[in-house]
């Protein structure tokens, strides 16, 4: 983990609204070292690169032959909206556009930005990572071209950014399952509307498919059964993804002024914990020795 943070600032054209998460604390880490720590994990196991053309029951198609297995996740990412009923093109699917750089900025407060003189009908974030800060714009449109508004935000912070790497990622909550194959992240569209924050109820849920998963191939669990829990689970969430994605129509179409009430008044810490999506704990952060340290888990 880079830096965590028990704060968030909200900043609209008109206030900035400070968010307490203290009761859920949020982190930023090193994408790489976190990879790699999973695939190191993965023994015997054989990694395919291939296109997939159709997911029937126990067989995945693809441009590379068909493979069968007892059990199926998608766990494909935004294209994998397809599998789950969607047209995972872009302009047709539920999907957003990000944008992000790596810069020298350094700061204690997680930021977020909904302010059209940045970016219209988008967001812009600032996530402090230790030595400096990811920037970056995304845009509700799924409007691909952000490398100029990029370049101005960018200026205004009087900062310059490395690379840049951009993504789609789904903005609506869809099905947990598709026939009989499990759908995990992105593909199941389990990134937050809003905040298009996706690494963590990716990584909820996909601990959660895991779960079920490991219990059919045990023989403790039909694979129907597991579908059905799986399913209801994620169904538990949907609440939270619908205030998350209104929340984002009002951003878009509500005068500024509007929004920022209506936010300062959901973002208030016993109206948040009502509502906001929350996940299983997978440690406390210990400030002194820089680690995580395992406790129990739970979840809303």
């Amino acid at each position: 983990m880079r830096q965590v943070f028990d704060r968030l600032e909200l900043r609209t054209r008109s206030r900035t609204i400070a968010v307490d998460l203290r009761e859920e604390p949020f982190c930023t880490f090193d994408y790489r070292a976190f990879t790699r720590g999973l695939l190191d994990q993965c023994s015997g196991v054989t990694f395919r690169r291939a296109v997939v053309t159709a997911l029937t029951d126990g067989a995945v198609q693809t441009t590379e032959g068909t493979y069968r297995a007892r059990v199926v996740v998608d766990a494909s990412g935004w294209r994998g909206l397809a599998l789950n009923g969607a047209d995972a093109r872009p302009g047709r699917a539920p999907l957003s556009f990000g944008l992000e750089t790596r810069t020298d900025l350094e700061d204690d407060r997680l930021i977020l930005i909904l302010d059209d003189r940045v970016i219209s009908h988008g967001i812009g974030w600032i996530f402090p990572v230790g030595r400096g800060s990811l920037v970056g714009l995304g845009s509700y449109d799924g409007a691909s071209k952000l490398g100029a508004a990029l370049t101005t935000f960018l200026a205004g912070l009087a900062v310059r950014g490395a690379d840049r790497h951009g993504t789609f990622f789904p903005n609506r909550l869809l099905r947990a399952t598709s026939g009989s194959a499990f759908a995990v992240g992105d593909a199941a569209g389990q990134c937050l509307p809003l905040t298009a924050e996706g690494i963590r109820p990716a990584l909820y849920f996909g601990g959660e498919c895991g779960r079920h998963v490991d219990l059919v191939l045990r023989g403790e669990r039909t694979l129907a059964g597991a579908l059905r829990d799986y399913e209801r689970l994620v169904e538990r969430y949907r609440g939270a993804y619908r205030i998350l994605r209104l929340a984002q129509l009002a951003a878009v179409h509500l005068p500024n002024h509007a929004f920022t009430t209506v936010a300062s008044v959901f973002t208030r810490a016993p109206l948040l914990a009502r509502w906001w999506p929350r996940y299983a704990r997978f440690g406390v952060w210990d400030g002194a020795h820089r680690r995580m340290a395992p406790v129990g888990t739970r979840s809303r």
